[in-house]
Order: C-alpha cells, then structure tokens, then sequence
C-alpha cells in the first residue's frame, strides 16, 4: 500500500508528541487520546484569544484569526477521521465470513 508523504510526516509527528521512537509500535487508543485533548486545546486557546479580543485586551486581530483557523482545521480532521474510522467499521460488519 502506498502511502502519501505528507501522512507520514503526520504519523511522525504524532509519534514525536507523545515521545514515542519512530520504530516502536505506540498504542492507538494513546495517540487517539492524545490528539483529542490536542484538539480541545486548541478550541480553548481559539476562544481565549477571541475573548481577548472583544474586550479589547488583544489587538492582533491576525494571531486571533489564525487560532480559530487551526482549532477548526484540527476539529475538521478529526471529524474525518471519525469518518472514515465509521465506514470502516461498517464495511468490516457487512463482510460475509
């Protein structure tokens, strides 16, 4: 199966934040855990800087729109991924043994 250079740099990547050696086998329900909470991060640091922003403590308008890009892209993601984890588990349920 051939796989796309930019999900490997994703894979290595994720392995990197949660210290895991490039060739060590790392637990899926761990890196699912961890990108989940990676996520919420993100959706709490978007709101805070667009909190800052309407009270008028933060005046970079860039940063501020640059935080809820990257906290809907990684919610976006992680819906895909859900996604596709769904169909999978349909497809192998329909499979006649």
């Amino acid at each position: 199966m051939k796989v796309n250079p930019a999900v490997q740099a994703y894979i290595s990547k994720t392995r990197e934040s949660i210290g895991a050696d490039p060739g060590s086998k790392t637990d899926f329900s761990e890196i699912l855990k961890n990108e989940l909470n990676r996520i919420n991060e993100l959706q709490l640091k978007a709101d805070e800087a667009a909190r800052q922003l309407i009270t008028g403590e933060a005046e970079d308008i860039h940063a501020v729109m640059l935080a809820a890009e990257e906290a809907r892209l990684a919610l976006e993601m992680a819906v895909q991924v859900r996604n596709k984890l769904v169909e999978s588990y349909q497809e192998i349920t329909r499979m006649q043994i």
